[in-house]
């Protein structure tokens, strides 16, 4: 990949090329039932930003895939295994929203409960970085993804898909918006059949 970054050094402003920089990036997992996809979604602890996919930034050294495997793995509280994810995307190609890279794993069927309640594999707050899980219908997040999202405005979930104890009620619009460009790219693999 050629990239290209400016460093800030000293005052003095360096362009470096064909730098290999880690990418923040991140997955969203699916299971199919019927003609219905339910994606695991989770609210973030702690803060206002609300419900989304997992991911963010890179370890040291890491290939973008190694990267979303390893917040996937992280943020569903090691539930689910970096290897396991990582296999499961390792043939594909990230949609790439500006910097951050998203993949899509089809799992199998465990009630959000359990990840939940898994005991993380270590004492890191990485392993809390969400509250509350659910499996939300993609229909109930579809129509959203129609049109550009407005970051500015709160994307409501119907409550009926929302777990108690939940302490917001609406889809993060960056996680929204990472959604849409895999829409307009065609990238959803439910969608690809």
């Amino acid at each position: 990949m050629d990239m290209k970054r400016i460093l800030l050094c000293g005052g003095m402003v360096m362009l470096l090329a064909n730098a290999a920089m880690a990418e923040p990036a991140g997955m969203v997992m699916y299971f199919q039932s019927g003609d219905e996809v339910y994606l695991l979604l989770a609210e973030h602890a702690g803060s206002e930003r609300g419900w989304g996919g997992f991911g963010g930034g890179a370890r040291k050294g890491e290939t973008i895939a190694e990267t979303a495997a390893h917040k996937g793995s992280e943020e569903s509280r090691g539930y689910f295994t970096a290897a396991d994810l990582l296999h499961k995307i390792k043939d594909q190609a990230p949609v790439m929203d500006g910097d951050f890279a998203s993949y899509f794993a089809e799992v199998a069927f465990v009630p959000a409960q359990r990840v939940m309640n898994h005991p993380p594999p270590e004492a890191n707050d990485a392993y809390l970085e969400r509250s509350t899980f659910a499996w939300i219908p993609y229909s109930a997040v579809a129509d959203f993804l129609q049109k550009d999202i407005d970051r500015k405005k709160k994307h409501m979930i119907a409550p009926a898909f929302l777990p108690a104890g939940s302490k917001t009620g609406y889809f993060w619009p960056i996680w929204l918006s990472n959604m849409r460009k895999a829409v307009t790219s065609k990238s959803l693999p439910w969608q690809q059949h």
